[in-house]
């Protein structure tokens, strides 16, 4: 078969050929061994790609003949190195809707582009690469085409049509309702430090579980979060259950979101417009950027901006290696001046007030990333600034002593809202709320209320 012309996207002057790749560990080596041979292989469907004059695909395998929406899809690509690949390239894929209406993206999925990317790769090689290919429930298409090729740098990229299949759509699935939630301001603020054992924290409301990002089902990725704020921060807390931790990426602005990172979206005044975007990754690495409106400015908003966010992550395993981990933990402290419109100044939120925020979780597992999402979207995609959650801003929670327990993720079931035992917290939100309402009526009042009142409130707990 002749060669397919590659689709060339952009041009640039040629990269250093120096190397300064990171050598493989026994372990990795071990586990790469299954996916590379000196041996041709004889794909079931040819296509003889070449790109950038140093790598060829070979052709391709697939386990179906049609692909319905929410199902996953197991593609094995077949390379030939002709040459050593250049430094910093890496292989692309990306699943097209017809005319490129819809394009999600997947490179960074499967086990060899993780450990064993092209710039590893050695002349007279064939790799096997093997990707989990997910086509999203909302998928409204009658086909999905599926792209592939070879990125050197920043700058080149170039991209074959590998094949196109039917997708045959179903009814439109129902999508759960955008979540609310009450963050209480902490006279206190937490230690960032990424364990999560700081008092404070004891006295935040969490999301409860994470849920698929499409229509709220169960995700495929275990995580919560809580939120508090004061009068310069926000404050962002988040628990992720991984058993393989992936974040090669150690430089500031890196495109965390291809492998493990927990990110976040916030639209302060809810009108879709001037919303932020910060990631963090489980060794703190952060991104951060902003949009003027739904991915705009493309591709990935005004990365230039500088949300000044500090962060923290503390792993429960060992990061980028074979050995099987827990999770990890992420503490984020956001300055209110971060959201201002322009150069002024921005004083943060009041009690009562309300933004919208969602907050996601990626994972790179071993054959495909997965995510899940605080409030689901109803599409295959992030930006849905309508579809955020809502957060509902309340005064300090003085009436709320007692044990300040860290968020936990107990063994098989994930953590509700923190209650404190014996305490109704309906009781106690009312309590607050007709506090709020007298001390506005009489500012003369105490900030907050009695000892008659809590010790009621201790007694006619429900003790669970």
């Amino acid at each position: 078969m002749s060669p397919l012309r590659a689709i060339l996207f952009l041009s640039i002057s040629a990269v250093s050929c120096t190397s300064d790749v990171e050598p493989l560990t026994p372990a990795q080596r071990q586990a790469v061994a299954a996916y590379v041979s000196d041996e041709r292989p004889a794909p079931a469907h040819e296509l003889d790609a070449e790109f950038d004059r140093r790598v060829r695909l070979l052709g391709y395998e697939l386990d179906r003949a049609e692909w319905k929406p929410g199902d996953t899809m197991r593609v094995t690509w077949y390379w030939e190195t002709i040459a050593p690949p250049r430094d910093a390239s890496r292989l692309l894929t990306q699943i097209e809707s017809p005319e490129g209406k819809r394009v999600l993206n997947q490179d960074g999925n499967g086990t060899l582009r993780w450990l064993y990317g092209p710039e590893h790769w050695r002349a007279g090689q064939f790799v096997r690469d093997v990707q989990e290919l997910h086509l999203p429930a909302d998928w409204s298409a009658s086909s999905a085409s599926v792209r592939v090729g070879l990125q050197v740098g920043t700058q080149t990229s170039e991209a074959v049509l590998a094949f196109t299949l039917p997708t045959p759509v179903a009814g439109p699935a129902k999508v759960a309702p955008v979540p609310e939630l009450a963050v209480v301001q902490t006279s206190t603020p937490p230690r960032l430090d990424g364990s999560l054992e700081d008092a404070a924290w004891g006295f935040a409301n969490s999301t409860g579980p994470f849920v698929e990002t499409i229509h709220g089902g169960r995700a495929a990725v275990e995580a919560s979060a809580k939120l508090l704020w004061d009068k310069r921060y926000l404050y962002v807390a988040v628990d992720v259950r991984d058993s393989l931790l992936r974040a090669s990426d150690t430089e500031r602005d890196s495109h965390l979101w291809e492998q493990d990172c927990v990110e976040l979206m916030i639209d302060p005044d809810g009108d879709g417009k001037d919303y932020f975007e910060i990631q963090v990754s489980p060794r703190g690495v952060v991104f951060d950027t902003r949009y003027d409106r739904r991915r705009i400015p493309k591709p990935y908003g005004r990365v230039a901006w500088d949300s000044r966010a500090r962060a923290s992550a503390m792993a429960r395993g060992s990061i980028d290696d074979a050995e099987a981990d827990a999770g990890y933990t992420v503490e984020i402290a956001i300055p209110w001046q971060a959201f201002s419109p322009g150069s002024g100044s921005f004083e943060g939120p009041s009690p009562g007030d309300r933004w919208r925020l969602n907050l996601y979780v990626m994972d790179l597992g071993r054959d495909r990333q997965r995510a899940a999402a605080w409030s689901p979207l109803g599409i295959g995609d992030f930006h849905v600034p309508h579809r955020f959650g809502i957060l509902r801003f309340e005064g300090t929670p003085e009436a709320m002593q007692g044990k300040n327990a860290p968020i936990e993720m107990p063994e098989g079931r994930m953590p509700g809202p923190m209650r404190r035992r014996g305490v109704d917290p309906g009781a106690k939100d009312a309590l607050i709320q007709n506090r709020d309402r007298q001390r506005r009526q009489m500012p003369a009042l105490p900030t907050s209320p009695d000892e008659g009142d809590l010790q009621r409130l201790e007694s006619s707990g429900d003790g669970h």
